[in-house]
């Protein structure tokens, strides 16, 4: 629900203001932005589309030393852009609670990722000595073969042969 006028407010702060709501509650006015959204595209909250929904020009919002700066911080926190000034300890702690969150998720990632290559690298490791054992032991018959046999043709697979009889 957009925000009522006061006349406290500058006209231009206000219609800022009432585009940023407009724009979170994904109820733009613009015709461009509406569309966007009649599409089931997202329209990301940014300067630039904060300035196209309030009819006005970004270049009040759009530098660091605007006309504008607490609508400008409103519209980089809404973005979740990094580098902004905290307006209270409320937004540190909401922030920092946030990032503990995501680093706490990216942990469990890189958690479940490590102990699935050590499974993985484990498993292998296994089959490789399983092969190293059955090829030791292949050598070794076959040598021995090779030296009772004279030069005749010797049978990797005796098991085989003999079933073929």
């Amino acid at each position: 629900m957009p925000r009522r006028r006061t006349k406290s407010r500058d006209r231009i702060e206000q219609d800022f203001l009432d585009a940023i709501e407009r724009l979170k509650n994904g109820r733009p006015q613009h015709p461009k932005l509406r569309e966007k959204v009649s599409k089931g595209k997202a329209v990301k909250i940014n300067i630039a589309t904060v300035a196209q929904e309030a009819n006005r020009a970004r270049g009040l919002i759009g530098m660091e030393n605007c006309r504008y700066p607490e609508v400008r911080q409103l519209v980089l926190m809404e973005a979740g852009a990094t580098g902004i000034v905290p307006r209270n300890r409320d937004d540190v702690i909401k922030k920092l609670r946030a990032e503990i969150a995501e680093l706490r998720v990216q942990l469990s990632h890189a958690e479940a990722h490590a102990a699935y290559h050590f499974s993985q690298r484990a498993r292998a490791e296994k089959g490789y000595s399983d092969y190293k054992g059955r090829y030791e032991r292949l050598k070794a018959k076959v040598d021995k073969d090779l030296k009772a046999s004279e030069g005749k043709v010797v049978s990797l697979f005796p098991e085989a042969a003999d079933h073929a009889d």
